[in-house]
């Protein structure tokens, strides 16, 4: 029997790919998932365990419940002056349920949605398997910056919405306020939405402005954020939407019929995160130090380097290295050097690579040791 014909036009990940390779080799340096390696908080965990003992974990409301809702939007307030109030906020099963809900409430067979390349490698299925189409914007030719030129060269009557990841998964780039105003008077003129993913906004090392201070396009906004790295709560699976107010209703549709409601448990850990862990400078300290040591030992190595201005990532080009594709340099370096990364092809482009900082200096100090050799025997060819 046939299935769903773009369910079976998907493709397995390439980054899952590479990890799961990286353990046939006892001595690997698996740089390839982005999940935080730094715990949560036990503060968290002890409060969120504490109220699972002393509650009867019944099914939370549709979107999450009031409480969560409305510190979500303060937490928004506070930080970026907006005017959210809870009906702005649905609360999902992670960030990825909230982008795949956002999507299939918005789009309909035929529509567009434009991504810069490179992108997170989760938006195009996404966007497929609501039967549209993903229109790709290279901005490696910008200096991996968006233009107003640019937007205008993608769009068409059929553009439904852009999606941006700020900060950026894989290169770590944080949009400026000169790009932010080209987006925005670009979004102002159409009838299209902004799906603005700012799930590492907490972990810019510089100035992070969100979308959401923009009164320009606030009723065309949609924001996608969660918990997973600001609080390295990756396994609670626990995120949020928040959205113009007319479309609650969609909204909520889409989230009821996906998953009924998210986990009374992760709604209690995020709402401790929220009230007692909602600075984390910290954190993001901890790996600007890696981004910017692993970003300066590559270019010494050869590499040319995207500056990391947040998210744990460090995105190069090894073109001045080798002539192989990414694929086959991802599996080369593994092979020879037991270093996993993920190859450039995963997020739509050649000739480059990702590492996740996810790991201790220490390794990482080893995995430039490896690469170095890597590079090494390479100029002897």
């Amino acid at each position: 029997m046939e299935i769903n014909r773009e369910v079976s036009k998907l493709q397995y990940s390439l980054i899952r790919a590479l990890n799961e390779e990286s353990r046939k080799y006892a001595d690997a340096i698996d740089l390839t998932i982005g999940e935080p390696d730094i715990p949560s908080p036990k503060e968290l965990v002890m409060e969120t365990l504490k109220y699972g003992a002393e509650h009867q974990l019944r099914y939370p409301p549709t979107g999450g419940g009031e409480k969560i809702r409305a510190l979500v939007a303060a937490y928004y307030n506070r930080k970026y002056d907006s005017s959210y109030v809870s009906d702005n906020v649905v609360i999902n099963v992670g960030a990825s349920e909230a982008l795949s809900s956002c999507l299939r409430t918005i789009l309909n067979s035929g529509d567009e949605v434009m991504v810069p390349v490179p992108f997170y490698p989760g938006y195009p299925p996404m966007i497929n398997l609501c039967c549209a189409e993903t229109v790709f914007m290279d901005i490696t030719k910008t200096d991996f910056k968006i233009t107003s030129e640019l937007l205008e060269k993608n769009y068409s009557d059929k553009t439904k919405a852009l999606l941006l990841s700020n900060p950026c998964n894989p290169t770590g780039n944080v949009l400026t306020l000169e790009e932010m105003n080209a987006v925005a008077d670009f979004i102002e003129k159409r009838d299209i939405f902004l799906i603005s993913d700012e799930i590492y906004s907490e972990l810019s090392f510089y100035d992070f402005h969100s979308f959401s201070s923009f009164e320009k396009v606030k009723d065309k906004l949609i924001i996608i954020n969660g918990f997973s790295k600001s609080h390295s709560m990756t396994g609670w699976r626990i995120g949020y939407t928040i959205f113009p107010l007319e479309y609650r209703k969609y909204f909520l549709n889409t989230t009821l019929y996906t998953l009924s409601s998210p986990m009374a448990l992760s709604i209690a850990a995020a709402e401790a995160a929220l009230e007692i862990f909602e600075d984390r400078r910290e954190l993001m300290n901890i790996y600007k130090k890696r981004a910017l040591y692993m970003k300066n030992a590559l270019t010494k190595l050869g590499f040319k380097v995207v500056e990391p201005k947040g998210a744990f990532y460090i995105f190069a080009d090894y073109s001045q290295i080798s002539e192989l594709d990414s694929f086959d340099f991802a599996i080369d370096m593994l092979k020879k050097v037991q270093v996993a990364v993920v190859p450039g092809i995963s997020f739509g482009i050649e000739k480059y690579f990702r590492i996740s900082l996810t790991v201790d200096i220490s390794k990482l100090k080893e995995a430039v040791k490896r690469i170095g050799k890597y590079v090494e025997e390479n100029n002897k060819k």
